[in-house]
């Protein structure tokens, strides 16, 4: 056969020198051929582009030993090479996914085929293998794989916070929902839980549910339980920050124990983190709208992931969802109170009112119907300032929008007292620009409520001191009067509630004047409290500080 036959031949089947040229040179796959040995015989340029190797690095070497890898990088043994396998008996064989490595280091998914090819007149069998890259196919791969993820991850989630909207609803006890809520993310989100709740003051602090992780299960820990000491207003340690209306908190081991706080009163509040240990812990408050009403705090081992962003959002929500569910526990349960105290209170004067008008009507003869009305006028006084009272509470509580101002605390109470008619002296003590934001109208209330209270009370003598302290307005009223036991100290701010004393001195009070006052000054986030006095009653009260002026 001549030369010019063979091409006659080749030409019949489409062969051109343009056409190998653009095989060679602009095929999409990398190609290799191995002769019998299995030594590479040729390559095309986009095989070294995709393995970034030169032609000479590739020809004459064995591409098993040279390219061929695991996904993690290891050799494969020859035996266990399919590759190798089809240069040996001379078959067809494909794999969906192998790597090769590159000049430049790590590796490249690759598509392979590998099929024989006769060389040599058919004596001695080679292959031709071809390769494409998988690269962005893989990429696509993961791709897929991080949104499927994220989206188990985002039906985990609303399946949690639907369960948890569950098991808060479950129930009208507060403590019994939070043990609930606690078994509910231990230990689904964390190994162990404890939910704290402030006090009607805002002061004290109650322990209400601790659960461990046990197994698969969360284990109540009953023994944990009980109230707690409050925190200074100094400290510093993540559960004060929250309980005073700070954001939900996330730290780990590296600043664990200096984020706790070392002060005598938080021995007790550190004493989970020392026995049950903690490697990441979050701290979320029980918030809503109005105020904070506790902490839920969640913690994990060092065997367990570190709390991230993602998780502290989370757990912020269920925190929220918790601290709505007590505060519509707290308000159903006040409801009830409520109804039943009001219907007791106005039940009484109208009793009285329906027996002196049912007289009258009945004895006529008998009755001075001018003493009838006053007496009926003044029933009708009482209810109508109970009723005004009331409204007044509805309003704070409703937490609608009220203007605040900048006022001096000090020349507020000494324009009060100046205003004030004749009865016990009350001596006033108030240093200058002690100023704080609020509504006018509404603490002048409260200090009017405080120096009357006060003056019922009082033997010869009311005192009233404003100043600052620890970065607050503090205005203090005593009295020298009989004082009020501990026990009573928070009783006297609930509606309608009257201590005998107070009953003795003013027969006709509605009983809700230092519960309005309360309410108030928790609108304002201040407190009002009773504390220790050598003599009589005294009457704290705490506002926040502010830089502007009135």
């Amino acid at each position: 056969m001549t030369a010019s036959d063979g091409l006659e031949y080749w030409a019949g089947y489409g062969f051109s020198e343009e056409l190998v040229r653009a095989l060679f040179q602009g095929l999409r796959v990398g190609l290799y051929v191995v002769d019998h040995r299995g030594k590479i015989l040729l390559v095309n340029p986009y095989a070294e582009r995709l393995l970034d190797r030169p032609a000479r690095q590739l020809i004459g070497v064995d591409p098993h030993d040279l390219l061929h890898r695991n996904a993690d990088g290891s050799s494969i043994p020859r035996e266990d090479c399919q590759i190798l396998a089809a240069f040996a008996e001379g078959v067809y064989v494909r794999s969906e996914e192998a790597w090769f490595t590159r000049g430049s280091g790590g590796l490249v998914p690759v598509g392979v085929m590998a099929a024989p090819l006769p060389l040599g007149g058919g004596k001695n069998m080679g292959s031709v293998v071809l390769f494409y890259d998988l690269s962005r196919h893989k990429a696509v791969e993961h791709e897929q794989a991080a949104a499927l993820a994220a989206l188990e991850k985002l039906t985990d989630r609303l399946s949690l916070m639907a369960e948890t909207s569950i098991v808060l609803a479950s129930t009208l006890r507060v403590d019994e929902a939070l043990r609930r809520l606690s078994r509910l993310v231990v230990p689904r989100l964390a190994d162990w839980a404890m939910i704290d709740l402030l006090g009607p003051s805002g002061d004290g602090v109650d322990r209400v549910a601790v659960v461990v992780k046990r197994g698969r299960d969360g284990v109540e820990c009953k023994q944990w339980e009980g109230p707690l000491p409050a925190f200074p207003e100094t400290s510093r340690a993540p559960m004060a920050r929250v309980l005073r209306g700070g954001p939900a908190v996330l730290f780990g081991p590296e600043d664990l124990a200096g984020r706790i706080d070392q002060d005598e009163a938080g021995v007790q509040w550190r004493r989970p983190y020392e026995e049950l240990g903690a490697h990441s812990v979050i701290v979320a408050p029980l918030r809503t709208p109005r105020r904070v009403l506790g902490a839920l705090t969640l913690a994990r081992y060092e065997t367990s992931p570190v709390y991230d962003s993602a998780d502290l959002s989370l757990i912020g929500d269920i925190a929220s969802r918790a601290g709505l569910a007590v505060d519509n526990a707290d308000m159903f349960e006040e409801q009830r109170r409520f109804a039943s105290s009001t219907s007791h209170e106005f039940r009484t004067p109208l009793a009285g009112l329906r027996a002196r008008l049912e007289e009258a009507v009945l004895y006529p003869a008998d009755v001075d119907p001018h003493e009838t009305i006053r007496k009926a006028l003044a029933v009708t006084d009482r209810l109508e300032t109970i009723v005004e009272d009331l409204l007044v509470m509805a309003r704070l509580r409703a937490g609608g929008p009220v203007a605040y101002e900048p006022i001096d605390v000090g020349a507020l109470v000494v324009k009060e007292v100046a205003a004030m008619a004749d009865g016990v002296p009350v001596h006033v003590d108030a240093c200058r620009d002690v100023n704080v934001l609020g509504n006018r109208i509404q603490l002048i209330r409260v200090i009017d409520n405080l120096l009357v209270n006060a003056r019922r009370h009082a033997n010869k003598r009311v005192e009233v001191t404003v100043g600052r302290a620890e970065g607050l307005a503090v205005v203090t009223v005593c009295d020298d009067g009989a004082g009020i036991a501990p026990q009573d100290r928070e009783c006297v701010f609930e509606r309608f509630v009257r201590l005998d004393e107070g009953r003795r001195r003013e027969p006709g009070g509605s009983g809700l004047g230092l519960a309005i006052s309360r309410d108030i000054v928790r609108a304002h986030n201040g407190t009002l409290t009773i504390e220790d006095s050598l003599c009589g009653a005294r009457f704290v009260l705490r506002l926040s500080l502010t830089d502007r002026r009135p």
